[in-house]
């Protein structure tokens, strides 16, 4: 196992950023083919569990910044934030960010997008404006974390370490109410949901609470509910990768 580890940390392609605390987070960074200086770049953010190594997803058009998130309970993940009130996941996230933009030297109106199922729907949604984002995707994400059902259904192991009530990170619960209040310029917001979620009222706790804030606010957004039940990852990242392409890349739109 420690062996297969140290073969992906030597992978060229693979970098780390640390916090003054000796906190790492690991990424990999794959460079378009052509003109990386100005292709788009996607950040692929994963979701809960034990992930062995960073994605290998990459694209012969877009650069891909694909890191790891391997704090929280468990070293499950920690939502993209941090823990006990501390967002050391978030800086350091916005680290990796930065540093591949360092790398690729990527032109100033190279164009930024985010992917994220479940937790990392999550992420997408919580770091699209802040890292101005073009366009987010948010596949089955949650949106208030502690205090819904799917929280009590055996979730709240997770989210109890990341959030105190309260303290400066509560802000970050729920984010019908974070994205409302952000003076920060929105991207386009991707969702895509079930129509039968995998516990009780997800639909409702989360996707719809989201959109219905969204258009009370005219921000804009696409939706989709796929016509099944689970929690799924039910668009591919290359049909997603088609989707920004469509309608943020297109020289029409």
């Amino acid at each position: 196992m420690v062996e297969a580890v140290l073969e992906w940390v030597q992978d060229e392609n693979v970098y780390s950023v640390e916090d003054d605390f000796g906190r790492k987070m690991w990424y990999r960074l794959d460079f378009a083919k052509q003109n990386h200086e100005t292709a788009p770049t996607m950040l692929v953010l994963h979701g809960v569990g034990h992930v062995a190594r960073p994605s290998l997803y990459a694209e012969k058009n877009w650069n891909t910044i694909k890191p790891l998130d391997q704090f929280g309970f468990e070293n499950k993940g920690s939502w993209w934030i941090g823990e006990s009130s501390d967002p050391f996941t978030i800086n350091l996230l916005e680290k990796v960010v930065i540093e591949s933009k360092e790398k690729l030297d990527s032109h100033l109106d190279s164009k930024l997008f985010i992917y994220g199922s479940s937790m990392g729907g999550y992420g997408a949604l919580l770091h699209g404006a802040r890292f101005g984002a073009t366009a987010v995707y948010a596949n089955v994400p949650q949106v208030q974390l502690l205090g819904s059902k799917y929280s009590e259904n055996g979730m709240k192991k997770h989210f109890e370490p990341i959030l105190d009530k309260g303290g400066p990170l509560w802000k970050y619960n729920d984010l019908s109410i974070y994205l409302k209040d952000t003076s920060l310029d929105h991207p386009l917001y991707f969702i895509c949901e079930n129509r039968y979620g995998s516990s009780e009222d997800y639909l409702h706790e989360h996707a719809l609470k989201l959109v219905n804030m969204f258009i009370e606010e005219n921000i804009n957004f696409h939706f989709e509910i796929i016509p099944t039940k689970g929690h799924n990852k039910n668009r591919g990242i290359r049909e997603v990768r088609a989707m920004f392409e469509q309608y943020c890349l297109n020289d029409e739109n």
